[in-house]
């Protein structure tokens, strides 16, 4: 059996995984009333899942069948082994690392642009399910398809969820019109 193998495809799925809880506890933030822990939940599945993505790709550096060099694990579409599908979980991985950092920096850099930089999460997750998908050499078992299928549906779903509640939001305790149009007639 290659261990090696086995290592960066269970890295990889964990990685998944974990990133598509963070994804949806992030989602589930939004829900009123069930907000008490699920921020820090929310953030420290993704820094774990991000740690799982980094030993994922230093595996590759190991593998038997295709080894991968610092260039080719590193820079988007060098690998020579599905240098697409490759490229895309290279750019995946830039991304989450940017997600994370500027997470950690929020109140440094203002939470406009935290924000703005934050939903780059949706992209990165729907690139890891590419990546997963096409690249894993186990992707058309029963097991795997449940797995991305069904993540990606719960994805998809408590994505649109979350652009219901944030639509259709009403602001805290709005004034009257009535009101403001009589304190703006003074």
């Amino acid at each position: 059996m290659n261990w090696t193998w086995l290592l960066i495809r269970i890295t990889g799925l964990t990685a998944y995984s974990l990133l598509t809880i963070s994804v949806l506890a992030g989602i589930f933030r939004h829900i009123p009333r069930k907000k008490a822990g699920i921020l820090e939940f929310h953030q420290v599945i993704g820094q774990i899942a991000l740690l799982g993505s980094a030993v994922h790709v230093y595996l590759l550096f190991f593998d038997h069948f295709q080894p991968f060099s610092l260039t080719e694990a590193l820079v988007p579409f060098m690998s020579p082994y599905h240098r697409i599908l490759s490229g895309i979980g290279t750019i995946a991985l830039y991304i989450f690392i940017i997600v994370i950092v500027t997470s950690d920096f929020m109140k440094a850099i203002g939470r406009k642009v935290w924000k703005k930089t934050h939903y780059l999460v949706f992209p990165l997750w729907l690139m890891t399910w590419v990546h997963g998908f096409y690249l894993g050499t186990d992707s058309k078992t029963e097991w795997s398809m449940f797995l991305y299928w069904g993540s990606f549906l719960l994805v998809l779903g408590a994505s649109l969820y979350l652009g219901y509640v944030t639509s259709t939001k009403k602001p805290a305790n709005p004034k009257p019109v009535e009101k403001r149009m009589q304190r703006s007639q003074m």
